[in-house]
């Protein structure tokens, strides 16, 4: 098998389903290693399972639907936007541009859910924010961009590392789309309070796991106790029974003796 025909092979694994993702990994791998193509082999064993946000991403940039077109196309109009914006011209166009981009990004995370709930997976705030991030630095530079479109994705990207929009733009977005930042704030409320639930509930198992461990100490102790009754009643009956051998024993020989006494008669 060629380098090409590895890699190829390779991309088929960010077609499955995530459950499926690491072994079929290390089956290719395997059969890699055997076919001779160990470099190959080495690169696809590193590759690492994504998370269920990087999965849902792949699968929009493998569907080839328009969405993740729309997307691109407005993220090279909010960068030419934010270029302009820094020469001092054009604040109308990067509103507009900036609103585009939020426009695309929403389409696609509603995709992303609907993907996500069709294949099983749960759809929590957490994940949505995650999914957005990543399309947000798929729009805010070319390189997130093309690590989008190859739908290879093995961890969720942070726009923070692609370049952002600048703070004319940033100030814009929010003005025109004060349900944005509302929902953003949301989203992030959400996770908190899903993070405190959490921990309360596994405070709660704690306890519980506690007061279950102590109770069956003191069952063990109460049996422990009625263990040590029981062998000693054992014990007595043991004794008891070896007195009363004793007793029909020694009846025995009185008897046979007694017997003995008793004059023949003639």
């Amino acid at each position: 098998m060629s380098e090409l025909a590895g890699t190829q092979a390779g991309d088929e694994l960010f077609g499955l389903p995530p459950e499926a993702f690491v072994a079929a990994r290390d089956d290719l791998a395997r059969r890699l290693r055997r076919e001779g193509e160990a470099e190959a082999a080495r690169r696809v064993k590193a590759l690492r399972r994504p998370p269920l946000s990087a999965w849902v991403v792949n699968q929009l940039a493998r569907e080839r639907g328009p969405g993740l077109g729309r997307l691109l196309a407005a993220g090279e109009r909010l960068r030419a936007a934010n270029a302009a914006a820094l020469a001092g011209e054009g604040a109308d166009e990067l509103r507009a541009a900036a609103k585009a981009e939020r426009v695309a990004v929403a389409g696609l995370v509603r995709s992303a859910m609907e993907l996500l709930g069709e294949a099983g997976h749960p759809t929590t705030d957490a994940t949505r924010a995650r999914v957005a991030a990543t399309l947000h630095a798929a729009s805010a530079s070319p390189e997130a961009a093309e690590l989008v479109r190859g739908g290879r994705l093995t961890a969720d990207l942070d726009p923070s590392g692609f370049g952002a929009a600048t703070e004319d733009g940033d100030r814009a977005a929010a003005e025109e789309d004060p349900v944005a930042r509302r929902a953003a704030r949301a989203a992030a409320v959400a996770a908190r309070d899903d993070a405190r639930k959490r921990a309360r509930l596994a405070a709660d198992q704690a306890v519980l796991a506690t007061r279950h461990a102590e109770r069956l100490g003191r069952l063990a102790d109460q049996a422990e106790r009625e263990a040590d009754r029981a062998r000693a009643t054992a014990s007595a009956a043991i004794e008891a029974a070896s007195a009363a051998r004793g007793r029909a024993t020694r009846a025995a020989k009185d008897l046979r003796e007694a017997e003995d006494r008793v004059p023949a008669d003639h």
